[in-house]
């Protein structure tokens, strides 16, 4: 199996159970007998005559890689929380308020020059560069919150960082992988209203990306 899995070639094997609970201890059983931090197993229900339950294992980005690309992930992630507060600042200030009433909002703030659209679902805000095409998804409430989907996502879309998106061969489960590693917290300074922030032992939530499907049990 070690030498079958390999960075970017993943190993599928359908599995004849009638559960999620007999999927998940068939997925248990497997990281046991790899005993190995670098390969993840994705348990996937599947739906519909389709497809069959699964498991899928996956080669991440081992940890001398993650070692030698510390300071840049610490960089990266210092970079999107002092956009995520430039960002929030304002959005606090004028489109909040407008948001907890249900009034209308502006669809675009003007920051340091910059034109940015919005975006509101929830907690969140997705913010699109007018100039760059730069996309920031941003916890208004919490924007020291990191999710590595969005960090990563932030990465492409702002075309910075290179050596880390190389290492993040597996999207979400990659950059997720480095920051464990890393020891990097994903929520490290509670802002003004620490009510609004998750507590930072929680999971983030974020995209699994390619790999991964809404259906997928992982670890």
């Amino acid at each position: 199996m070690r030498r079958l899995v390999t960075r970017g070639r993943h190993a599928t094997f359908p599995l004849a159970v009638s559960s999620r609970a007999e999927l998940s201890a068939a997925a248990e059983t497997l990281r046991t007998a790899l005993a190995s931090d670098d390969l993840h197993v994705i348990a996937s229900p599947g739906a519909g005559s389709a497809r069959t339950p699964s498991l899928t294992v996956l080669r991440l980005v081992d940890r001398a890689e993650i070692h030698r690309l510390h300071d840049r992930l610490q960089a990266l992630v210092a970079e999107f929380r002092e956009l995520a507060h430039r960002l929030a600042a304002p959005f606090q200030l004028h489109v909040e308020p407008a948001c907890v009433r249900g009034d209308p909002y502006p669809d675009e703030l003007d920051v340091d020059g910059e034109a940015w659209s919005l975006y509101v679902h929830g907690e969140h805000c997705l913010f699109t560069s007018a100039d760059s095409g730069t996309e920031i998804e941003v916890h208004t409430d919490c924007p020291d919150l990191i999710d590595p989907w969005f960090l990563l996502r932030y990465a492409e879309s702002a075309d910075r960082y290179p050596d880390i998106r190389a290492a993040c061969v597996e999207g979400f489960h990659d950059i997720s992988r480095m920051l464990t590693v890393a020891a990097i917290p994903l929520a490290p300074n509670p802002t003004a209203r620490p009510d609004a922030c998750p507590d930072e032992d929680a999971p983030a939530g974020g995209n699994p990306g390619a790999t991964g499907s809404a259906g997928d049990l992982t670890s």
